[in-house]
């Protein structure tokens, strides 16, 4: 599971970034949030569940 946050830079830009070592720059913290929600979002819908 992927635990995506984000953190706001001196300039004014933002990175996205997340536990699996993914990360990406945008120019403004909304930017970022809505990446790292669209990042974990995803691994979410990615992963299957365990065989019982």
């Amino acid at each position: 599971m992927c635990y995506a946050d984000t953190v706001t830079n001196d300039d004014g830009t933002a990175t996205a970034f997340c536990c699996c070592g993914w990360s990406a720059d945008h120019a403004t913290p909304d930017a970022a949030d809505a990446d790292a929600e669209r990042h974990q979002t995803a691994a979410d819908a990615t992963e299957s569940p365990l065989a019982a």
